[in-house]
Parts: C-alpha cells; sequence; structure tokens
C-alpha cells in the first residue's frame, strides 16, 4: 500500500540529537527539503517543540502542502477546524498547527480542569524541584511543560540525562502525578494533561483527515516516539533510534538526517512494506 502522509520526529530525524545546544546542519536541512519535495508526498511535524520553533522546521522544509478540498471539508466536519494545511503535531500533541492559515488548533481533550492540574503540578512540586536542583523550564509553551535537566558540572553545556532526570520529576509528582502525561526526549522531560500526548495528536490528525494508519510513515529515533509510531503502518529510524525502538520495519545504517533522506529514497522506490 503507498505512503500518503509521511509523520517526523525533529531532534534526532531533522536536527541533530541533543536539544537546541546543537546547530542544524543547514546542508542537511536543504538535502531533507530536497527529498521531500522529490517524493510530493504530505509530511508533517511530531515534536514536543513549541508552535514558534514548529513553524521554523516548517518554514527550512516547505512543509506547506496544501489539503485536497475534499480532506478540508472533512476536518471541518469533524472537528469545526477551517484548516487548509496539512497541520504538524506540536506541544507534544497539545496543539495540531496549520501552517498555512496559522491555525493551532487545541487538542479536545485539552480541558480547563486538566490544564489546571497541570499547572498546579508545575506550581507545587515541580517549580521547587527545578530551582533546587538548577534544571530549567524551557520557554514559549502554552500547555506542555518541559524541563531542562541541570547542567554537568564542567560539562561544556552538557545536561545530565533526561531518562534519569525523569525519575525525579515523577517521584516529585507525588499524586499529582496521575493526572499528566510524562514522557522523555533526550533533551527534556515532558508533561502534558492526561490524554495528551504524541500519541494521542497522530490518532486526532489520521481520525480528522480520514487517512488509514497503514498508507502512513512515521520517522523517530527515542523511546518517546514509540507510543505513535505504534499507531502507523510504516515504522522507520536512522540509526541513532535502533536501540531505542521496538517493531521498526527499517532502521537505516546512517544517523540523524542522513537516515532520514535513506528512508526517504526508499518511500520513492516502494521499498517499504507494512509492519508486522
Amino acid at each position: 500500500m503507498p505512503v500518503s502522509l509521511i509523520v517526523l520526529d525533529v531532534e534526532g530525524v531533522i536536527t541533530r540529537a541533543g536539544g537546541s545546544q546543537q546547530a542544524w546542519s543547514l546542508v542537511d536541512m536543504l538535502d531533507v527539503r530536497t527529498a521531500l519535495a522529490d517524493l510530493g508526498i504530505p509530511c508533517v511535524l511530531c515534536t514536543g517543540r513549541q508552535v514558534p520553533y514548529g513553524e521554523a522546521v516548517i518554514q527550512a522544509l516547505d512543509l506547506y502542502f496544501a489539503m485536497p478540498r475534499s480532506v478540508a471539508e472533512r476536518v471541518r466536519e469533524v472537528s469545526g477546524q477551517a484548516l487548509l494545511g496539512w497541520p504538524s503535531i506540536l506541544e507534544n500533541g497539545c496543539y495540531l498547527y496549520d501552517p498555512v492559515t496559522k491555525c493551532p488548533a487545541k487538542h479536545p481533550a485539552l480541558t480547563e480542569q486538566r490544564t489546571h492540574e497541570l499547572l498546579r503540578l508545575r506550581a507545587e512540586t515541580l517549580a521547587p524541584l527545578v530551582a533546587s536542583s538548577g534544571a530549567q523550564f524551557e520557554a514559549g509553551k502554552d500547555f506542555c511543560v518541559s524541563v531542562n535537566p541541570p547542567l554537568v558540572v564542567g560539562g561544556g553545556g552538557q545536561r545530565q540525562s533526561a531518562a534519569e532526570y525523569r525519575r525525579l520529576v515523577e517521584a516529585s509528582a507525588g499524586p499529582l502525578l496521575a493526572s499528566v502525561e510524562v514522557a522523555n526526549s533526550m533533551s527534556a522531560v515532558d508533561l502534558t494533561p492526561k490524554g495528551i500526548s504524541k500519541a494521542a495528536g497522530v490518532q486526532l490528525l489520521m481520525e480528522w483527515t480520514g487517512t488509514p494508519p497503514a498508507e502512513v510513515l512515521g520517522v523517530g529515533d527515542s523511546t518517546a516516539d514509540q507510543g505513535w509510531l505504534d499507531l502507523v503502518g510504516y515504522r522507520a529510524a536512522p540509526s541513532n533510534g535502533r536501540e531505542h525502538l521496538l517493531g521498526l520495519h527499517y532502521c537505516s545504517p546512517l544517523p540523524e538526517a542522513r537516515g532520514l533522506i535513506d528512508i526517504l529514497s526508499r518511500v520513492g522506490s516502494r521499498e517499504l512494506g507494512p509492519c508486522s
């Protein structure tokens, strides 16, 4: 079955793993942009990053894929959202962002009560932990709370393991942990209201647009991507994702963006098959 939609994580897939301390390789991004343009298949992001960051990546890669009128009409009928472009999933599923209309559509599970519970968790438990440990809240997010772990002493800007720091976050949350979803990338610990996640965002995108999961290619690199990759028909990763992900159909021998370009070349030559 052909691929009709491509969903990409950002860090470790398009850009270098490790967070904003790593400069973008503009040569790699140009090559990814060219590969996507040659395919002509709609492509969206699935990331914990905030809308301005996601918009910058969308601009760099020219991810302005217009929806067919029939799909846009379905989205309006199902969701009430007037989207014109294929939306990217930002803030770990809190937003489906249409770059054509610049509309950040909130996930319908993002209720006022769930948002209040997340803000309470941030104020009552995370803020004291961040202050005492030397961690840092990531700025610019509306509904997802992201914590960058403390810097390694003498590490030249390197931060402690996000996976290890996640244990401290979960232990500090106490009973409030039940009200949120927790995930971690290579660079941050991300908390969203219960029911909101990358997987929930991908599921919503497929439901709104009527895209069969069997026609979706997902490319990720970390354990934070496992949930949403399990929902799609084709799962792939660059070499740096091999040890973190299960059930991959294809893992490139190349890392990060070069691995992504290798994966995209296989889409064009129809060398991908459905995952078992």
